[in-house]
C-alpha cells in the first residue's frame, strides 16, 4: 500500500480543511484502499482529522474527530474457536442417535404416509432435514470468524467500527491514525468534534 498522501479535496461530499490532506482510506469491508469508495462505511485518516462516513439506506452519518485528541486505538479479533474431530463425532453420533429413536417412534403413532421412489415415510424425511439444517447451523456458527472491532479513543468521544476487512489493514490504518496524531497542522484550532446527520431523499 503507497502511504503517499492523497491530495484530493473531497471525501465523500466532505471538504478537505486549507493545507488538509488524506494519508489512508479504510473501507470497514474490504479493507485499505487507494482511493475514498463511493459506498459502505468508509474511514479515512487525514492530517487533521479521523473522518468517518457511514451509509445506510437512505441515511448517510458523516463524523469528524480532530486528529490531535486522538488517545488510543484498538484492534479487537472475535474468532470464534472450531470443535476438535472427538466433539464433532460426538455432535454427528447424536444426531444420527436422535434422528433414529424420533424417526421410529413417530412412524408409529402418525398415518403411514411414504414418499415414493425414496420409499421413506414423510416425517422421518422431515425430521432428516431438520437435523441436517440444525447440525449446517451449528457447524457455521462455530466455525465463522465473529468479526473484527475498530475502536478510535479520544478525549470525551470515542468510535467503534465493525469491520470484516483484513485483521493487518485495521493494524496499518490504526498505526497511520498514532502517527498523525501529532502530525504538523492538526494543532488545537481544528479541534472540534462533529456529527452530521443527512436523511436521503
Amino acid at each position: 500500500m503507497d502511504n503517499a498522501p492523497s491530495f484530493l479535496s473531497h471525501v465523500r461530499g466532505v471538504e478537505l480543511l486549507p493545507g488538509e490532506h488524506a494519508a489512508e482510506f479504510l473501507d470497514a469491508e474490504h479493507g485499505l484502499r487507494s482511493e475514498p469508495t463511493p459506498t459502505g462505511r468508509l474511514l479515512v485518516a487525514t492530517n487533521r482529522r479521523i473522518i468517518s462516513v457511514t451509509e445506510e439506506g437512505h441515511t448517510r452519518v458523516v463524523q469528524m474527530f480532530a486528529a490531535d485528541t486522538v488517545t488510543a486505538v484498538s484492534v479487537r479479533n472475535d474468532a470464534r474457536r472450531g470443535l476438535s474431530w472427538k466433539q464433532w463425532a460426538t455432535l454427528l453420533a447424536g444426531g444420527v442417535a436422535a434422528y433414529f429413536l424420533l424417526a421410529y417412534w413417530l412412524v408409529d403413532r402418525l398415518p403411514d404416509v411414504v414418499i415414493p421412489v425414496i420409499n421413506l415415510h414423510a416425517m422421518a424425511a422431515v425430521l432428516m432435514i431438520l437435523i441436517v439444517l440444525l447440525g449446517w447451523i451449528i457447524w457455521r456458527s462455530l466455525t465463522d470468524s465473529g468479526g473484527s472491532m475498530l475502536r478510535i479513543d479520544g478525549y470525551n468521544w470515542n468510535l467503534e467500527v465493525p469491520c470484516t476487512a483484513d485483521n493487518a489493514d485495521l493494524i496499518v490504518f490504526a498505526g497511520v491514525v498514532l502517527r498523525l496524531r501529532s502530525a504538523p497542522g492538526s494543532g488545537p484550532e481544528h479541534s472540534s468534534v462533529r456529527e452530521v446527520r443527512a436523511a436521503g431523499p
